[in-house]
């Protein structure tokens, strides 16, 4: 058996996670402080001339220190994007150096962790970088592929992202089953329709096991918003009136409630417009609220706070936000109803999409599908295992890790391949 470490590497939209090995030991790499999952997130710092990654760099771009926040990186794989540059201060970076630089940080954790050089690597990839797109689909994984090489990795394959996260479930398999594979992550909902068996064999090309998959562009950040029409923005003037009778316009909500619109909010032409709402609001003390966010740029803060609302309601009926930022007096209570009614017509959308994966483009009856292997952070939604098994009632419900499922099925994948 060889002696080499070896990794796998599940680099996400937006998080990411390592698994590393030596001979039979296989764990999860702590990749900030003592987390497996790092947002895939750089922050450009410009005032102190440093690079951060993950939480640490979503916390740094929140403090407003001037610079240049990256995510979502992933995406820019496979579109034309990936052979131009971008500006990062007083001077341009492509984005194969930019996705080389988190790529690089990754693989430092493994060394660290393992004490030694790591040139094997399973790099995750999805069953499709680009929709209906053979050829962009390759040139994504090769951009991939000498991404990883430029970083000093050696030896470099692919494993299936949903197939990864279904190898742990497979090896305790003991009969056939077909699976649909819910990978419910930040900015996307994925489905994949898989033969696992007991019986694969170490080294078997699994491409024909993956018999459908498909996908729809609703994920976590699209709960968030619309929890926060539903909580935050409607203290703040949403769906309020005007004093001529008429409804308080909708854009600026809808800009404050999503992540990456934000920043469009903190202009001049913007500000003006905000503030002339306001003077024209029924209900002026909620429109003050929504002044005060933008001068005091806390747009971020607040949807950060509603994401942590989110996620509390997984494990908790009803919880606080406080928003006392913005105004001193601001705490508001959100419980898991609210929840429910808020993002039921996009977990409606998401079912309806897993079910087409299975009935059109598998050819299967619903009650085919034996299990429900889910992975994701957003599988934890209150309501979403609900509706699933609903539109599944034969099938049971496995969970993986929703974080690091991916990670450690690409770390079984690499020892399979590396471990000699």
């Amino acid at each position: 058996m060889t002696s080499r470490p070896y990794c796998g590497i599940d680099f996400g939209t937006s998080n990411s996670a390592v698994c590393a090995g030596f001979g039979d030991r296989l764990e999860l790499v702590p990749v900030e402080g003592a987390s497996v999952t790092l947002p895939s997130a750089l922050f450009f710092n410009f005032e102190t001339e440093t690079l951060t990654f993950g939480r640490a760099a979503i916390s740094e771009y929140l403090e407003h220190y001037e610079g240049r926040l990256m995510r979502a990186l992933k995406s820019v794989l496979g579109s034309r994007l990936i052979g131009e540059t971008t500006q990062i201060g007083a001077s341009r970076k492509d984005f194969r150096a930019i996705i080389g630089l988190y790529i690089k940080h990754l693989k430092a954790c493994a060394e660290a962790h393992t004490g030694e050089k790591i040139e094997d690597v399973v790099l995750g990839r999805p069953v499709h970088f680009v929709d209906e797109d053979p050829e962009a689909d390759a040139r994504a994984e090769a951009e991939l592929r000498g991404i990883a090489e430029a970083q000093g990795f050696k030896n470099i394959s692919f494993e299936y992202e949903p197939l990864a996260a279904a190898r742990d479930y497979e090896s305790r398999l003991t009969r056939d089953e077909v699976v649909l594979v819910v990978d419910i992550g930040g900015g996307t909902s994925d489905f994949s329709v898989i033969k696992l068996s007991p019986k694969a064999k170490r080294g078997d090309d699994r491409t024909n096991s993956i018999l459908a998959n498909s996908g729809v562009h609703i994920g976590g950040t699209d709960f968030d918003t619309r929890l926060s029409l539903n909580t935050a923005m409607r203290e703040m003037g949403f769906r309020s009136q005007m004093k001529s009778g008429l409804d308080m316009p909708g854009l600026y909500y809808h800009q404050l409630a999503t992540w990456h619109l934000i920043n469009f909010l903190y202009t001049q032409k913007n500000i003006a417009g905000i503030r002339q709402l306001h003077f024209q609001a029924a209900q002026p003390e909620l429109t003050q609220r929504l002044v005060d966010t933008v001068d005091k740029q806390l747009g971020h803060h607040v949807a950060n706070r509603i994401e942590g609302a989110k996620i509390a309601l997984s494990d908790q009926s009803a919880t606080t936000v406080d928003l006392s930022a913005v105004d001193a007096n601001w705490l508001m209570s959100i419980d898991r109803g609210t929840l429910k009614a808020a993002t039921e017509r996009e977990v409606g959308r998401i079912v309806d999409t897993a079910v087409a994966c299975v009935t059109e483009k598998a050819g299967l009856e619903i009650d085919a599908i034996h299990t429900l292997f889910m992975t994701g952070g957003s599988t934890a939604m209150p309501g979403f295992e609900d509706a699933m098994s609903a539109a599944f009632p034969a099938a049971a419900i496995n969970y993986g890790d929703r974080f690091s499922s991916v990670a450690s099925g690409l770390g079984l994948a690499a020892k399979e391949r590396y471990c000699l």
